[in-house]
């Protein structure tokens, strides 16, 4: 990670801060991240990416080293501070990879801002539609608020510890970045995550350019359903899905190597 730079720009009236590889020459990608992770997040990726692609890893709104929080979190918000990024950089139409929430991020730049994206690569986004998609009614905290919450009471090293415990497949580099997320996300987000809902469908429908799915398996907690995903690709006419079996929500976590296959045949085919 010594030739990463690490720095803070204004986009979108927020402070966004992110990581990005020294060579401005190459294609530029970058890795969104989900909910309660960070840019950092992504850096077992970034070393495989960062031979070919400049990559840009941006912590999220709330997240990280990035403020924001205050003036929204709905994914159009997410969705314009990723386009002010581009724009503050001067990249020439990225590729945009995204886990989770920065999956449907990703899809929502894709759809809004076409003319700023070359391709998008969906690692398990919510695409859930919004029949399924309900949350808790009222002021009484989410299950991840909770889930959360227990996690700021352990100290980093209880963290890390528990972390290794519950994933003991995941590469050592894995850890360390997913613990400091969990220390320093704004818990606040969860007061806000029902603002996250959105009809996928809708986004989909507008996007252009091609698109990978990437998915896992629902008995592991994945969740894009195979439904789902044939549904989704009706709408892409460069869409390619790619199933990755054995993983659930956290694929490039779960089988690194597949990821990376998948994911890099794909950028070297658009």
């Amino acid at each position: 990670m010594a030739q990463w730079r690490e720095s803070t720009i204004n986009a979108n009236g927020i402070k966004i801060h992110y990581y990005q590889t020294g060579d401005a020459q190459k294609p530029a990608i970058i890795l969104l991240h989900g909910v309660t992770d960070s840019g950092l997040c992504w850096k077992h990726i970034a070393h495989v990416l960062e031979d070919d692609y400049t990559v840009i890893m941006p912590d999220a709104r709330g997240h990280g080293h990035s403020d924001g929080l205050a003036t929204g979190f709905a994914y159009e918000a997410l969705a314009a501070d990723v386009a002010g990024l581009i724009q503050a950089l001067n990249l020439e139409r990225p590729y945009l990879l995204g886990h989770s929430m920065g999956g449907m991020t990703a899809l929502t730049v894709a759809a809004q801002y076409p003319e700023l994206v070359r391709a998008i690569l969906l690692e398990d986004p919510p695409l859930v539609d919004r029949a399924e998609n309900s949350t808790n009614n009222g002021s009484r905290p989410s299950p991840m608020a909770n889930w959360l919450a227990g996690l700021k009471q352990m100290t980093r090293d209880e963290l890390l510890a528990s972390v290794r415990t519950e994933n003991p497949k995941w590469d050592e580099e894995e850890y360390e970045p997913w613990v400091d997320a969990k220390i320093d996300v704004d818990p606040a987000v969860f007061q806000q995550i029902r603002s996250l809902q959105q009809s996928w469908r809708e986004l989909a429908a507008n996007v252009e350019c091609p698109v990978l799915l990437i998915t896992g398996d629902n008995a592991l907690h994945a969740i894009v359903t195979p439904q789902i995903a044939q549904d989704a690709l009706q709408y892409w006419r460069y869409g390619q899905l790619a199933h990755i079996a054995g993983t659930g929500h956290n694929i490039r976590r779960d089988n690194y190597s597949a990821f990376i296959q998948a994911t890099t045949a794909f950028l070297h085919s658009v």
